[in-house]
């Protein structure tokens, strides 16, 4: 089943963010509170696939931007998530494509490309070591989306730094 823009989600920010903690909201359907909190302030965007709801929200944190993806059920019910941050890392999420079913890629931190594979039951991962340097997860040996960097936006990345430092 392809992926679809899911208009009836929104956000509540409930808690902004401190020094010492992450926002939260509120997860808001069709205009009503559902009493359902998620780590975000800035909802980015919120997709349909099956009977699943893929939610990206950043923290709102100027230079040094958070990416959280929520997998819910209809229910609201997490069923996988991620936070993508590195520290003094600008992160603009940017370009998401919907062109395959059950994928989703966008940017991320610098402009690097991010490819987010949803997958249709629980698959097994190894805590830590499953994911790429920039994306934390809870501790838990499933998961129902995968996150890969393209190589491409690596070798762009490595070449934006490199220059940066002939820069300065």
């Amino acid at each position: 089943m392809k992926l679809l823009p899911a208009p009836d989600y929104a956000i509540r920010a409930i808690a902004p963010t401190t020094p010492d903690a992450a926002p939260a909201s509120e997860i808001i359907v069709a205009g009503m509170a559902t009493g359902k909190v998620i780590g975000g302030a800035v909802l980015r965007a919120a997709l349909k696939w099956k009977e699943y709801v893929l939610l990206f929200l950043t923290d709102d944190v100027p230079f040094e931007d958070t990416l959280s993806i929520y997998l819910i059920d209809a229910d609201l019910n997490v069923l996988d998530w991620a936070r993508m941050y590195f520290i003094y890392a600008t992160g603009i999420f940017s370009d998401l494509d919907l062109t395959h079913d059950d994928t989703v890629r966008f940017r991320f931190f610098a402009g690097m490309v991010w490819t987010l594979k949803l997958l249709p039951k629980k698959a097994f991962a190894l805590p830590i070591i499953s994911d790429p340097r920039g994306v934390s997860r809870p501790f838990a040996f499933s998961r129902m989306f995968q996150i890969y960097r393209d190589n491409l936006s690596e070798t762009l990345s490595a070449e934006n730094v490199d220059a940066g430092r002939r820069s300065h």
